[in-house]
């Protein structure tokens, strides 16, 4: 079934959004945001809102090569909902365990050509992506155990599916790996990072991150708008296709993370029927995880216009430079801040089936 974007992409993933928040009965607190502003420092912002796009130390013969990299790691950035198993395993997160992977088949020359990818079996992911597929379990019988497959497991088999599927994909629009799709992609874009994301949308299952809730559809698409950006962090200055035009206005690419911190700093207040989201091991179903994730953009971007406010109604004593706060630098901020001790134990919601964050 084809997918088509709704008219003016941003736009509608703001307005969705907002609906689907209200909807929830999750309310944005504005001395919340207020407080949040009047307490952050211009030493904070610049330390943690900054991000240079992904760039590692390897020698990448093209830029289609490097490209391929990177969109293959924004592509399969999911597997929040296995972090515990994934650290009990590995000591790795989740965004981790998939750039472990995506070098793996980097630095061991494995193909991620279109066929390659089309091809890839479960197994073949586990070995890459370091996911333990079988644990030994005790049985009924003394002294015997039994191997079962693991929780991550599940994980490896979603990365397999993403892959397979982008494989074939790739194969029908006839293009030799996912990088020249992306650069083919940027060149039709035209320097708009609006319509580089509608292109991926339209085209990639992996990419077309919206659902029906209450009978509505809400629109995120983290994803396509996180590898808009990250391509211009990495590439603007050096590769004129990937200078997109526009990424201010872009929505945050909402995870786990930013709404936990949201409800956490207050911003966010949740109904009783949500709540159990965020306390320890909080799980969430599909559903609620949208719900959350929706409240979040429509927060952040009440953030952004509370920040960007001038003269006697500016709030706080950071400056964000010519272009102001944007949606993204907030995204950054506060997904780099998540990681500083004081915040790391904070409980996370997860969902497990999901592919999208």
């Amino acid at each position: 079934m084809t997918f088509t974007c709704p008219t003016n992409l941003y736009e509608s993933v703001y307005t969705t959004t907002k609906q689907c928040r209200e909807r929830s009965d999750i309310k944005i607190d504005q001395d919340a945001i207020v407080q949040f502003l009047n307490n952050l420092t211009q030493e904070s912002w610049d330390k943690h809102s900054v991000a240079n796009g992904m760039s590692f130390p390897l020698r990448f013969d093209s830029l289609e090569q490097e490209v391929n990299i990177l969109s293959l790691i924004d592509i399969l950035n999911t597997g929040h909902g296995f972090r515990k198993e994934l650290h009990e395993d590995s000591d790795r997160g989740a965004f981790e365990t998939i750039v472990f992977g995506i070098m793996s088949f980097h630095i061991s020359s494995s193909p991620t050509t279109a066929d390659a990818l089309s091809q890839l079996t479960g197994w073949e992911v586990g070995s890459h992506f370091g996911i333990t597929m079988q644990k030994d379990v005790p049985s009924e019988l003394a002294h015997v155990t039994m191997s079962k497959p693991s929780v991550a497991s599940k994980l490896a088999g979603q990365l397999q599916g993403v892959l397979n599927e982008t494989g074939r994909v790739l194969k029908e629009k006839k293009f030799e790996t996912l990088g020249a799709f992306v650069i083919d992609a940027a060149k039709k874009a035209n320097g708009s990072g609006e319509k580089f994301a509608e292109i991926l949308i339209n085209t990639f299952p992996a990419f077309q991150d919206c659902a029906d809730i209450d009978g509505e559809k809400v629109y995120v698409f983290k994803k396509a708008f996180l590898l808009a950006s990250s391509l211009e962090r990495r590439f603007g200055d050096t590769e004129p296709i990937f200078a997109f035009k526009g990424l201010e206005k872009s929505p945050i690419f909402a995870d786990n993370v930013i709404p936990t911190m949201m409800v956490h700093f207050g911003i966010l207040a949740l109904p009783e029927s949500l709540k159990h989201t965020v306390q320890e091991d909080g799980v969430t179903t599909v559903e609620e995880s949208y719900r959350l994730r929706a409240a979040a953009v429509d927060g952040c971007r009440e953030i952004v216009e509370k920040a960007n406010q001038k003269g006697e109604s500016k709030v706080g004593t950071v400056e964000f430079g010519e272009k102001g706060m944007s949606s993204c630098d907030l995204d950054v901020y506060l997904w780099r801040v998540a990681k500083e001790p004081q915040y790391r134990k904070i409980p996370r919601f997860h969902c497990k089936d999901t592919i999208f964050f």
